[in-house]
This record gives C-alpha cells, sequence and structure tokens, in this order.
C-alpha cells in the first residue's frame, strides 16, 4: 500500500500534477500522424495537466495564508504579471472545461521552436483559446507549460512568492540573525 498526501501541496504536486504534466509533454512532443484521435489524445492529456496545475493555486494559497487561488494570482501578479496572467487563462480553460464552454478554441499546428520543443521531425499542435476580454488568443500549450515553469520556480525557491517563505512565515522562521536560512 502506498500514501499520497493530496492535502499538502508538495505531494498534489509529485503524486498528480507533475506526472499529469509529463504525460501530457510526452504526447504533445512527439511526432505522429495527426488524426481526430492524436488531437484528442494530446487535448484530453493537456485538460489533465491543466486541471492538476491550476488546482495547485489552491493548495498553495492556503499555505500562503489565503482563502482563495485569486488571491495567490493577484500577490503573483505584483511581481510576476506574465506567470500570474498564465496562471489566469489556464483557470480559465480548465473552467471552461469543467462547465460550458464560453471561449472560442481552435487546434492548428506551429512549427517547433529549438529552444522549447523537443527535436522533431513534424509539427507541434496548438489549441488557441481566447482571453475573457477578447484581447489575447492563447496557445493553451504554452500557457500550460508557463504554468508548469511557474510551479517548478515555486517550488525551488526562485519566484517571489514561493513554497519556501510560505513554510518559514508558517513557522515563524523567518529571522535576521547569522546564519538563518
Amino acid at each position: 500500500m502506498a500514501d499520497i498526501f493530496l492535502d499538502d501541496v508538495r505531494g498534489y504536486w509529485r503524486d498528480l500534477a507533475a506526472p499529469a504534466f509529463e504525460e501530457f509533454w510526452r504526447e504533445y512532443q512527439s511526432d505522429g500522424e495527426f488524426s481526430g484521435s492524436r488531437v484528442i489524445l494530446v487535448y484530453r492529456r493537456m485538460i489533465a495537466a491543466a486541471f492538476f496545475l491550476n488546482h495547485l493555486a489552491d493548495k498553495a494559497a492556503t499555505l500562503q495564508g489565503l482563502t482563495n487561488p485569486i488571491q495567490l494570482i493577484n500577490l503573483i501578479k505584483i511581481q510576476d504579471p506574465d506567470s500570474a496572467n498564465q496562471m489566469d487563462a489556464c483557470r480559465h480553460f480548465v473552467n471552461d472545461a469543467k462547465h460550458e464552454m464560453k471561449r472560442i478554441q481552435e487546434a492548428s499546428l506551429r512549427s517547433r521552436e529549438a529552444n522549447f520543443d523537443n527535436e522533431g521531425a513534424g509539427k507541434v499542435l496548438q489549441f488557441n483559446m481566447l482571453s475573457t476580454d477578447g484581447k489575447c488568443l492563447y496557445d493553451l500549450c504554452l500557457t500550460v507549460c508557463a504554468v508548469w515553469r511557474f510551479w517548478i520556480s515555486y517550488f525551488d525557491g526562485s519566484s517571489e512568492v514561493n513554497f519556501r517563505d510560505a513554510i518559514s512565515q508558517r513557522a515563524g522562521a523567518n529571522t535576521s540573525s547569522p546564519g538563518s536560512c
């Protein structure tokens, strides 16, 4: 028997969010013929990753002493507006997937980007979604990847709003004494 700690943000990340993203990334980046079933497979994996990555905001908000994920996104927006906008787009995408779709989405192919995508012979899918104000078009695959990168920075302590600071604040460990970490 194995324990999974879904009430803990780290356990949720390790046991659900990270594996879901890795499954999405593998399908998203694999070479293959783009049939209707392939498009649906990548889309389904993207939705699963987005659900779990989005729900991390709920768990992290609680850890940060906030009452809801919107407060966390607003806190992040102060220091990192781009990450906050991507998180908000991911949230809207997930809400559209859970409820009646309100935003137009379309699928197409894009060329691989050397500094982002894995090497491959073919193009990769992109799923575009219009923002709530109608001013931005988000490539949802890139959005999910941006949110993934934010959560990595949250856990490794490199983002302004991060896990390490939240833990030390909850423990009362913020101190200016020499040698404190």
